[in-house]
């Protein structure tokens, strides 16, 4: 039950996550000329409440979904691997949108249509990846896996005790 309750609250989440990478940068692109400074201050406070107030805490949450899911489903394959290469990928961009939301407000003029196309493109190119890689659950080779990913690092805590 818990761990359809967490894949329900994981996919949930991604939607919202996803929606708001397609859909930021294409208000980003919106011409702002001709748009009075009222106008164009109200898009930009929507634009920084959606990211802030919205799109992160759902990109967080199917994050910390998506880890919890791994570890109750021990789903310590290959291909997960490579999903969460893919997902690092998609934290990125998510990272590259917050810096384009903040950047109009220093520049309404850094805004264009030729930085959103490249984002959308590759927002959904790792969209497509990750869903073809979880639905598929390709078997991947151990051959392309690197050896340092194979063994344990014997690695210990900079601490001698472990935090409770």
């Amino acid at each position: 039950m818990v761990l359809v309750a967490l894949k329900t609250v994981h996919i949930m989440m991604l939607v919202i996550w996803c929606a708001g990478l397609l859909a930021l940068p294409l208000l980003l692109a919106a011409d702002h000329q001709g748009q009075s400074q009222a106008d164009y201050t109200r898009l930009r406070l929507t634009l920084q409440h959606a990211y802030i107030r919205v799109v992160t805490p759902a990109a967080v949450i199917a994050v910390v979904a998506g880890t919890a899911l791994i570890f109750l489903g021990n789903v310590y394959v290959p291909w997960m691997f490579a999903k969460l290469v893919a997902v690092g990928f998609l934290v990125g961009l998510h990272g590259l949108t917050g810096h384009a939301i903040i950047a109009i407000g220093e520049d309404p003029n850094a805004a264009r249509l030729r930085l959103a196309i490249p984002r959308i493109v590759a927002a959904l190119g790792l969209m497509a990846v990750i869903l073809g890689l979880v639905l598929a659950k390709p078997a991947i080779p151990l051959d392309l896996v690197p050896d340092w990913l194979m063994q344990p690092r014997a690695l210990h805590l900079p601490l001698d005790e472990v935090p409770m």
